[in-house]
C-alpha cells in the first residue's frame, strides 16, 4: 500500500521548499505521481458596494498573483529534478467563483494531499490558505505541514488520536502507509465524557490489534484531556512522545456554505509544530 497520487497545494513562493520536502518524502519510497496545484482566483464580480476597487486594480493584483506562480513553478521543478518520480505542475485559471472549489476538484483525484498550516502574518492566507477546507470536503487524507519548526523526518514516531469516532477510524486506516513504515506508532485512546473508561480502552485495544496485522509497531495508551482542551492534550502528548507526526480525525460540521471545526481541530490547526495527517 502506497500514496501513488499526490497533490501538493503551492499558493506561496516561500514556502514552496518545505511543501516540496514533505511531499517527496511520502513519494520517493514508491516513485509516486507529484502535482503541483497553483490555482489563479477568478476576477470577483463587479459590486455597486465597492465601488472603490477598478477593475484595473483587481487586473492588476491577479496578474502579479501569475506572476508569483512563475516562481513557484520553476521552485517546484527543482525539488523534483533528478528525484525518481514522476512531476506533472498545474496552473489552473477557476473559471467560476470560488478558488476553494478550484483547489476541492483536483484534491479528489489524489491519494493524499500536501497543504500548507494558514499562516497568521500572510495578507493573503485567509484566501489561498485552505488546509481547513481540504480535511473537511476534499474526501481524501490531508497532510499539513507546520508554518514553524524544524521539519526534519515524517513518520518515524507517530501519534494517533483515536475516541473510536467514524473520523478518527477514516485517519487511521488513510495514513496505513506511513504507519506500516514507521519505527513507533501510539495510539492515544482518547477518554470521552459521558462514556465508560472500559468502553475506551476496548475501543483502543481492538484498532492496536488491528494495526498490528498490518505489520505496524504500535502500542496502545489512554489519556483524557487532563491540561483542559483535547487538543492542547494532544500537542502535549506529540512533544511528549517526541513525534513527528500526528495522525487524526478533522471534526466539524457543515453550515450551508460554511463549516464549524471542532475545537480539537480547530486548535490541532493552528498550533501544530510538526506535520498532521487529518481526514473527514
Amino acid at each position: 500500500m502506497a500514496y501513488k497520487s499526490i497533490l501538493v497545494h503551492l499558493n506561496n513562493e516561500g514556502r514552496v521548499k518545505r511543501l516540496m520536502s514533505a511531499a517527496m518524502q511520502l513519494a520517493l519510497p514508491s516513485n509516486s505521481h507529484v502535482t503541483g496545484l497553483f490555482v489563479v482566483p477568478p476576477a470577483p464580480p463587479k459590486s455597486p458596494l465597492l465601488p472603490m476597487i477598478s477593475g484595473g486594480a483587481i487586473a492588476s493584483a491577479l496578474d502579479a498573483y501569475r506572476k508569483t506562480g512563475e516562481g513557484i513553478h520553476k521552485a517546484f521543478d527543482e525539488a523534483i529534478s533528478g528525484q525518481p518520480v514522476v512531476g506533472e505542475w498545474r496552473l489552473h485559471q477557476a473559471r467560476r467563483p470560488g478558488y476553494v472549489e478550484a483547489v476541492l476538484d483536483h484534491a479528489r483525484s489524489a491519494d493524499v494531499v500536501v497543504a500548507a498550516q494558514k499562516e497568521s502574518d500572510w495578507d493573503y492566507a485567509d484566501m489561498f490558505d485552505v488546509p481547513d477546507w481540504l480535511a473537511m470536503e476534499g474526501g481524501r487524507p490531508v497532510l499539513i505541514v507546520p508554518k514553524a519548526g524544524e521539519l526534519g523526518s515524517i513518520g518515524e514516531r507517530v501519534v494517533v488520536a483515536w475516541n473510536n469516532s467514524r473520523e478518527a477510524a477514516r485517519a487511521v486506516f488513510d495514513a496505513l502507509p506511513l504507519l506500516q513504515k514507521a519505527n513507533e506508532v501510539t495510539v492515544l485512546s482518547v477518554e470521552e465524557a459521558g462514556k465508560p473508561e472500559a468502553t475506551s480502552e476496548i475501543a483502543g485495544a481492538e484498532i492496536g490489534a488491528t494495526l498490528a496485522r498490518h505489520g505496524v509497531k504500535v502500542n496502545v495508551q489512554q489519556t483524557k484531556p487532563g491540561r483542559g482542551d483535547a487538543g492542547v492534550e494532544l500537542l502535549a502528548q506529540v512533544s511528549a512522545h517526541r513525534a513527528d507526526l500526528l495522525v487524526m480525525g478533522c471534526f466539524g460540521r457543515s453550515r450551508l456554505r460554511e463549516f464549524v471545526l471542532g475545537g480539537a481541530s480547530r486548535h490541532v490547526l493552528q498550533n501544530a509544530t510538526v506535520p498532521v495527517l487529518m481526514s473527514h
